[in-house]
């Protein structure tokens, strides 16, 4: 026998409007739970966006509006303390395997502590450097672009190869000459054979480095090998801008008189001021015993030290200075001639190509080219 339906629950007016309150308040209860938990969620979410994406795309400089980020800065100080730390390591080595007290090793001894303590002192100052050098690479590799310039991936390997000392074209070694003559009774002693550096070695040497660069401080192949791209950019620029600096410029002709102290200075003064002659004055007082006369001849802007430099600069000819203090002591300077667009010699010439590069790299980091964001917060800890 069927069952009959079950009659609907008739509720009240009292009961409707309880339910509905509760319903109400249960609607609200899951609408605020929603909202606590994509508050919860987008904190959450903000702070690993700024710790992870934010802080490290953050840039620590622009260079003509191309960001260098922490993240790249970051890799970069980690990738200079490990080197710092190999050398050091080898250092300490090559330290513990001499004996101070023997006085033939005792230079050696304390050349290596020097070098330690120079290792310790650039790691103090690694922070900033690195971010200047960064800045640097940035500088190159801009010009570069806009000069054409090109590095083929043949001459990062080239780089890379003389980094670890393979040579893949090695010289023809040349026959040991045998002996013209030889004391009855010894044997000659054979001239040893220095062993190069097999492909294979030089092969697993870079697996093995690139696979510690990974692990220990997060360096990835490519980022290892975009430093010696970066050489060989350098080297090109520098070739560029070295065959850019002009024959010509402005220099002075002009002799001096060093002397210790300003004293000394005031008395070489006073004789010329009486009328005895330069030249004369120069050979008999002066402390550079590498001129003659004290004629230092014709020199363009840097190419003596500062003080020196802008005190005969600012000379017309036949003028005489007062005394000049550099850290070789107290100059007389006498400017003979100047000229405006005098050609270079030899050496001054090459002076000014060997600088071409880094006084370029000067000018541009001081120029508006260049804006730093670097605060100490984003130098990362050490272990």
């Amino acid at each position: 026998m069927a069952k009959r339906p079950k009659k609907p629950e008739v509720l009240s007016k009292k009961q409707l409007s309880r339910r509905r309150r509760e319903e109400r308040h249960k609607r609200i209860l899951y609408a605020l739970l929603g909202v606590t938990a994509f508050a919860v969620i987008l904190v959450l979410g903000f702070g690993f966006y700024q710790e992870y994406i934010a802080k490290p795309s953050a840039p620590v400089a622009l260079v003509h509006g191309q960001p260098i980020s922490t993240r790249d800065y970051q890799q970069m100080v980690k990738y200079r303390r490990f080197e710092l730390a190999n050398q050091a390591v080898m250092l300490q080595d090559q330290l513990s395997r001499l004996d101070p007290t023997k006085e033939d090793e005792q230079f050696l001894v304390q050349y290596l502590q020097q070098q330690i303590q120079q290792l310790q002192s650039q790691s103090i100052s690694l922070p900033l450097q690195v971010l200047d050098d960064m800045i640097d690479e940035q500088l190159i590799l801009q010009e570069a672009a806009r000069r054409n310039i090109i590095v083929t991936p043949d001459e990062v390997q080239q780089e890379v190869e003389q980094l670890f000392g393979y040579e893949r074209n090695p010289p023809t070694p040349t026959p040991t000459p045998v002996p013209t003559a030889v004391v009855e009774g010894e044997t000659p002693t054979p001239v040893p054979t220095i062993a190069r550096m097999s492909r294979e070695q030089f092969e697993k040497n870079y697996t093995e480095y690139v696979l510690t660069l990974r692990k220990q401080i997060g360096v990835s192949e490519d980022a290892f090998r975009s430093l010696f791209e970066l050489n060989v950019y350098r080297s090109k620029l520098q070739e560029a801008l070295a065959e850019e600096v002009p024959t010509t410029g402005e220099q002075v002709h002009a002799r001096h008189i060093l002397v210790e102290t300003e004293e000394e200075a005031q008395a070489v003064l006073q004789r010329l001021e009486a009328g005895e002659d330069f030249a004369a004055l120069a050979n008999e007082l002066s402390k550079d015993t590498g001129t003659e006369d004290g004629d230092l001849g014709w020199f363009p802007r840097g190419q003596m030290v500062t003080e020196f430099e802008e005190v005969a600069f600012a000379l017309e000819p036949g003028e005489t200075s007062q005394p000049v203090e550099t850290t070789f002591g107290y100059h007389i300077i006498q400017v003979l001639d100047r000229d405006s667009d005098h050609p270079l010699d030899e050496a001054a010439l090459e002076q000014l190509k060997s600088r071409a590069l880094s006084d370029w790299l000067a000018e541009q980091r001081q120029s508006d080219a260049v804006e730093r964001y670097w605060s100490s917060d984003k130098v990362p800890p050490t272990k």
